[in-house]
């Protein structure tokens, strides 16, 4: 607000409220009750000279227009400016020369109201003496009568009932808050000022009601009634300031400051506070051993082991990031150990693909020639998940290749795998696998199974489980014999290989995806390509499952055989 604005709006509020009462409370020629004579202290203390300059310019337009002399009204100008100015001039000491404070002035404390009265009471004498040698120098009674001491006693009434709502209320108002802002402190002691402004206002309408029946004087009457409000307000303001005090050591200001804590403590900016500073702060709180000072030991050591617990999930989040970025590279490493280079032979067609549930996997699926004649084919499953399952898969696949490349049988294949998966296998870990080897030239198909789900044959456009007695799981027990079976592919049959990923994949409500479901999707594909047919079968996984997470490693292995030189 501006300066002019200030002083405006503080000559208007002083005129506008001093008619009414000029007009029907008059107790003398020159004065009246007066309740205006809380603006200029309050308005003094709030906007400074031009809050005391408003107050003055306002009594001179009221006492102009009331007729009074040239004279009079100078001195009344004067002595109004003076009655405003002073108490800001008290607060903020005289060398202070800025025409007003920075900021509203605030009632907070009990320290700040006792310096209020006090300055009130030092104002209210001022313009009493004011008062009486106004009276002697414009002739219009002596300097020191009973109207001096109404004019007292009227000042420090409504300066104590009114002036304080008035301060209370404006400092919740000071620059750069969008919101009033009310301390608790301020709530407490303004709740007792109001309970004093009724018990004074109670008592001058009883006493109004009663003396004017017996005393005719006006200005005899009214210093009685002043006496009486004076006399209720001193005895309920000492017991009001003792209560204050007590509360304000014990209760208020300590809340308060926890509460200040607390909002620093949510606003800091730089997104980390200083424990040890706040539970310094706290430190000061616990003396009192109250219910405060449990409240402070509480947030102090809440605050402590709230900083405990983000420096060790900073720590932690920093671990897990780390361990991610291995997991990717370790992803990366797992699926450049899976072909991805799929020959491009006339008789054959062939197409593989892995989803793992996890960034590793157990499942694996494997490829490649045992001679020029024979296509090798391998699906497995290793028991659990994540990177011990993935490293299991390594050492698996790597035997089982091994053993393949060296000439020896299906059976001694996985027999020879399996105990060498067996030796130190303190985690119990299994794998289930199936594998194949193609004869290119003639179409036989020797296979063998460990434990694992049984593919699919298509024969004659249809598709139908291959029907045969499963073997053991590999790295299950030493000593396990595998027997190996054949069978003929004529051209243009196919074998789907697949994981228990694909059969047991599960939507929202727990159901499975199951053997049947799988079976009609590959009936159903139409599609003649390798690549095209896992796509399918894929696609409606996905539409199966919906929204609920993948809970096993999904592999798929599809084969085409199309017969010599593709005939």
């Amino acid at each position: 607000m501006k300066l002019y604005q200030k002083i405006f709006l503080s000559a208007i509020l002083f005129f506008v409220i001093t008619m009414p009462f000029r007009e029907f409370f008059k107790v003398m020629a020159v004065t009246e009750m007066r309740p205006v004579s809380a603006l200029p202290p309050a308005l003094g203390l709030l906007f400074g000279y031009p809050g005391a300059l408003g107050c003055a310019i306002g009594n001179l337009a009221a006492d102009a227009l009331s007729g009074y002399s040239p004279l009079l009204c100078g001195l009344g100008f004067i002595a109004q400016f003076i009655y405003g100015i002073l108490p800001y001039l008290l607060w903020f000491g005289f060398k202070d020369r800025k025409l007003q404070p920075d900021h509203f002035l605030r009632l907070n404390s009990v320290k700040k109201l006792l310096r209020y009265i006090g300055i009130i009471v030092l104002d209210s004498a001022v313009m009493a003496v004011m008062f009486g040698i106004l009276m002697r120098v414009t002739g219009l009674g002596k300097f020191w009568t009973t109207a001096d001491v109404m004019v007292f006693l009227n000042n420090v009434v409504f300066c104590m009932i009114l002036g304080i709502p008035i301060i209370v209320f404006a400092g919740t108002r000071s620059k750069g808050r969008s919101k009033p802002v009310i301390s608790l402190n301020e709530r407490l002691i303004l709740i007792f000022i109001l309970l004093g402004v009724i018990s004074a206002s109670l008592i001058g309408l009883f006493a109004y009601t009663e003396l004017s029946r017996y005393i005719p004087d006006p200005l005899s009457m009214w210093n009685w009634i002043y006496l009486y409000m004076v006399m209720d307000l001193t005895v309920f303001y000492i017991i009001t300031v003792l209560f204050l005090k007590y509360a304000e050591k014990n209760i208020t200001v300590p809340v308060e400051s926890i509460a200040g804590i607390a909002k620093n403590y949510i606003d800091e900016e730089s997104g980390k506070a200083d424990t040890g500073e706040i539970a310094a702060e706290c430190e000061k709180l616990l003396d009192s051993k109250s219910e405060v000072s449990y409240l402070a030991e509480g947030f102090r050591q809440m605050v402590q082991d709230l900083d405990a617990y983000i420096a060790n999930l900073t720590a932690m989040t920093a671990e897990k990031e780390r361990i991610g970025a291995e997991l990717q590279v370790a992803a990366q490493i797992q699926t450049d150990m899976l072909p991805v280079d799929f020959p491009q032979r006339k008789e054959f067609q062939l197409r593989a693909a892995m989803t793992p549930a996890r960034e590793v996997g157990g499942d694996f699926y494997d490829f490649f020639f045992v001679d020029e004649d024979h296509l090798a084919v391998v699906i497995g499953d290793v028991s659990g998940k994540g990177v011990p399952a993935a490293l299991f898969m390594v050492i698996a696949k790597l035997l089982i290749k091994n053993h393949a490349q060296s000439g020896e049988s299906l059976g001694e294949v996985f027999s020879a795998a399996n105990d060498q998966l067996c030796e130190n296998n303190k985690k119990s870990m299994f794998v289930t696998g199936w594998m194949g080897v193609l004869t290119l030239s003639t179409g036989k198909l020797e296979f063998v199974n460990a434990g694992h789900n049984p593919p699919l044959i298509k024969r004659d456009g249809c598709f139908e489980y291959l029907k045969s007695k499963a073997g053991f799981v590999l790295a299950g027990m030493e000593g396990i014999a595998y027997k190996q079976n054949e069978l003929w592919l004529a051209p243009g049959d196919s074998l789907y290989l697949y994981t228990d990923g694909v059969t047991e994949a599960a939507d929202r409500q727990n159901q499975l995806y199951g053997e049947e479901r799988l079976r009609q999707t590959l009936q159903k594909s139409e599609s003649q390509e390798a690549e095209a047919l896992l796509d399918t079968v894929k696609l409606d996984l996905d539409r199966f499952a919906g929204d609920a997470p993948q809970a096993d490693d999904i592999t798929m292995l599809y084969l085409i055989y199309k017969g010599r030189a593709g005939s």
